[in-house]
């Protein structure tokens, strides 16, 4: 077997299929096999390179492994009018002036591919011996491929093909690519003495491999967007997104109250004994405009999320305890009142088409590799000697609490990455100033508190909500993914 190597250096390739409608993927034999034949001319037309090219033409259509067409972005800029490097000989000489010349209009179109390596792969190659050297150094003398600013790094190699999708000839292929011929390096040299320009060869069909399936990103154990219900702030006083602890006691009771008697685990969070449940139940979580670039960290509502792995006669449960929560009026809305307090009372609507992107669960239930924490992570206890180690180990072990595997990297911080986020701490550690603010004889009060980020090897399905109080709306982590802001 024969393989070429072409490395795009600048990491796009620049050429146009001959009828200028698109950029031209994959790179073409036929235009590979001309940019050889001008590294000959280049080198002063050596007879052993001559006798190479035509052996290298008379070779079967090769395979070729490169991106699938859907894997590679096409870039196209709007027509320019440039003057043509040529001009009709019975012109007068004026005309050959680059500023006299007639312009004519062009699409400089480019594919950029997510591998910057193309190979083509001949699997019969008989009498290669005697013409490798002279193809090698033919190789080295080559530049660009396509366009002049197309950059590129030639070289013939043993094929080794690592089991990626190839590019093959095929009577039912969905692309038809030139390819060099029997008699193609005579035929370019006709076009030459005659200065004319190339014309296309022959075509052969290949068909396209098909795109590996994306790798099944690993899920948390709390739902996906269709588990969310949404609550839109809809008057009276909005607390602080620093009181949501108390927001989560107060929605939590109201479910509880309204819900079946006696209250169901997957609700209250504690099984009918009275201890502390061991298996996933419902979270309350806030809604804030955090992370765009312009973020203010005002609450703009809440969520009830239901555990992925909830029974639909949980469901049953949970949708019959919001149903007494928000009842629905003769209007088709759903309105329910929190009483945080003697004095602040805070009317919200439940919502199945949020007003702002914050609020929208697909936003928090997004595959990605890096989160960010949006409200801080309550650590299970103190390390030892405040021990960063220990706290990696610590927040490391939340994540496998919540089905996730463990990070490759952990950052811890007092302050959010996310813009919006409130601080873990007061400035300062000033305890008189703001901070975060529970109910009495809540367990997780005195919990540690951090800000981190989060890396995984594999990207991870959201929401990601970490840590002791993770059923209370701490922990909730941001996909760091670009979002372009509302």
């Amino acid at each position: 077997m024969l393989e070429l190597e072409i490395e795009l250096l600048t990491g796009v390739y620049r050429a146009v299929l001959p009828d200028n409608s698109a950029a031209e993927w994959p790179p073409h034999p036929e235009r590979v096999f001309s940019a050889l034949v001008q590294s000959w001319g280049d080198g002063g037309c050596d007879a052993k390179e001559r006798a190479a090219l035509e052996w290298l033409e008379s070779l079967p259509a090769p395979r070729i492994e490169a991106d699938p067409m859907r894997g590679c972005h096409q870039r196209s800029a709007p027509p320019v009018f440039v003057p043509p490097n040529d001009s009709p000989k019975d012109k007068v000489k004026i005309t050959l002036l680059p500023d006299r010349r007639s312009r004519q209009a062009r699409n400089f179109q480019v594919a950029i591919p997510v591998r910057s390596t193309v190979r083509l792969i001949w699997h019969e190659v008989p009498g290669q011996a005697g013409h490798r050297t002279a193809l090698e150094t033919l190789a080295r003398r080559v530049a660009s491929l396509g366009h002049s600013a197309s950059l590129v790094r030639f070289a013939f190699n043993d094929a080794t093909n690592d089991g990626s999708p190839l590019w093959h000839p095929d009577t039912d292929g969905n692309v038809a690519l030139r390819v060099a011929h029997p008699g193609r390096l005579r035929r370019l040299e006709d076009w030459l003495s005659k200065d004319e320009r190339p014309h296309s060869g022959m075509w052969i069909r290949y068909l396209e491999p098909q795109p590996s399936p994306p790798a099944q990103a690993t899920k948390s154990v709390f739902g996906a967007a269709q588990d969310w219900f949404v609550f839109e702030d809809a008057g009276g006083g909005r607390p602080d997104l620093l009181a949501f602890a108390h927001v989560a006691k107060c929605v939590r009771a109201s479910l509880m109250k309204h819900g079946p008697q006696p209250s169901p685990e997957i609700i209250s969070g504690h099984t009918p004994d009275g201890g502390a449940s061991s298996r996933p139940h419902l979270a309350i979580v806030p809604l804030a405009s955090v992370g765009w670039s312009h973020a203010t960290g005002d609450l703009l509502g809440f969520a009830v999320i239901l555990p992925r792995t909830a029974e639909s006669s949980d469901r049953d449960r949970v949708l019959r305890a919001l149903g007494g929560f928000a009842p629905v009026n003769v209007d088709s809305e759903a309105y329910a009142e929190l009483h945080l307090s003697s004095t602040l009372r805070w009317r919200v609507e439940r919502t199945v088409t949020p007003s702002r992107a914050s609020l929208k669960p697909e936003r928090w239930c997004r595959a990605a590799i890096s989160w960010a924490s949006a409200t801080p992570v309550l650590l299970d206890r103190y390390p030892d000697h405040g021990d960063p180690t220990e706290e990696g180990r610590l927040i490391a072990a939340a994540c496998g609490n919540i089905g996730l595997p463990e990070p490759i990297e952990i950052e811890i911080y007092k302050y959010p990455a996310v813009q919006g986020g409130p601080s873990a701490y007061p400035p300062g550690g000033k305890r008189s100033g703001p901070d975060w603010s529970f109910p009495k004889g809540t367990k997780f009060a005195s919990r540690p508190r951090r800000h981190v980020i989060l890396r995984f090897a594999e990207p991870v399905e959201g929401p990601v909500l970490i840590g002791a109080g993770r059923y209370h709306g701490f922990g909730l982590c941001l996909p760091l993914v670009e979002e372009r802001e509302p």
